[in-house]
């Protein structure tokens, strides 16, 4: 009889653990990573290496079209054609000016040459931060002028 109450209380320990051991594979819910300036230029430039950059204009700038932004557009292509696609990218400034203003620049690491972005977002009233504009280096030079 004892042998049975042990083996009872060790199956019920074991039903009760499974779900604990099960939670910590379990993937949290989409949209729980913090949004931000960062997460927002990352992902645009995540589309650029998957080379996908109709998507990737339109994560960053939504549905704006421009004659400016097609000409990027192009030479961002032209430049896929030439060297193929981007390795990766890396982060390679945060400068905040006061409380307000934030600029990310990203190097776009093309096989041949990297391709510099500057992203400036702004938050004037603490609520979140919105992307104001951003530019495209061509000359690598332009990386270390300041």
């Amino acid at each position: 009889m004892r042998t049975l109450y042990t083996a009872l209380f060790l199956i019920l320990a074991l039903t009760l653990a499974a779900p604990v051991a099960q939670a910590a594979d379990i993937e949290p819910p989409s949209g729980w990573k913090q949004e931000g300036p960062e997460a927002h230029a990352e992902r645009f430039l995540d589309l650029m290496v998957q080379g996908k950059l109709d998507n990737a204009f339109n994560a960053l700038l939504g549905n704006a079209k421009t004659d400016a932004m097609d000409k990027l557009k192009f030479e961002i292509y032209s430049e896929y054609k030439k060297n193929g696609k981007p390795l990766g990218y890396e982060q390679v400034l945060k400068q905040q000016a006061g409380k307000t203003v934030l600029r990310l620049r990203y190097l776009l690491l093309f096989p041949n040459m990297p391709k510099t972005f500057d992203i400036y977002y702004y938050n004037p009233d603490g609520r979140g931060w919105k992307l104001r504009t951003f530019s495209y280096i061509k000359d690598i030079k332009q990386i270390f002028k300041e």
